[in-house]
């Protein structure tokens, strides 16, 4: 598979998960019952179920669509890389300007991931009796990995720039 090819493939796979994170957000959270049986959330507390307020799933499915929603916008940054790279722009400062964007939107995610595990543990919790309610931070070996692959992005974004900038002075040059 070329570049191209693959690079069409990529910008299809990003829009329909930029598409699905919201989505799975809502749905995760509506159903809360039903996807805490099948363990698809990442818990970091032990709660009860039952003790899960509508309110409570409100506000947690809020939280869960804000952050669903930057995730999707770093994917259709990147989105936007890929359909350059599509074209045969691969290193165009465009496409690295989109590239520099899903960068930066990587580390915001994985410190924000953080944050909202927090603040999910208290979501989880607030129903249960004064004592049995928690609020626990985490920050392990998963977001320490994250965290590094996206300042390594970040890294990337900067070597291209400079690699687009010495492409245009020596374009300018000759």
């Amino acid at each position: 598979m070329n570049v191209k090819s693959l690079a069409r493939l990529l910008s299809v796979l990003t829009l329909l998960g930029a598409f699905l994170l919201p989505v799975e957000s809502v749905i995760s959270w509506v159903f809360f019952s039903e996807f805490h049986t099948l363990q698809l959330f990442d818990y970091v507390v032990n709660f009860d179920v039952e003790t899960v307020s509508i309110s409570a799933r409100i506000v947690g499915g809020s939280l869960a669509v804000a952050m669903a929603s930057i995730k999707a916008f770093g994917l259709i940054s990147i989105r936007q890389t890929f359909l350059e790279a599509a074209q045969g722009r691969a290193l165009s400062l465009r496409s690295v300007s989109y590239f520099r964007r899903f960068a930066m939107i990587s580390v915001i995610v994985v410190i924000l991931n953080v944050l909202q595990n927090s603040a999910n543990s208290v979501i989880l919790t607030w129903g249960q009796a004064v004592g049995e309610r928690s609020l626990t931070i985490t920050f392990g070996s998963a977001e320490t990995q994250a965290l590094f692959s996206a300042l390594l992005f970040v890294f990337v974004t900067h070597v291209l720039a400079e690699g687009c900038k010495a492409k245009e002075d020596n374009a300018a040059f000759i």
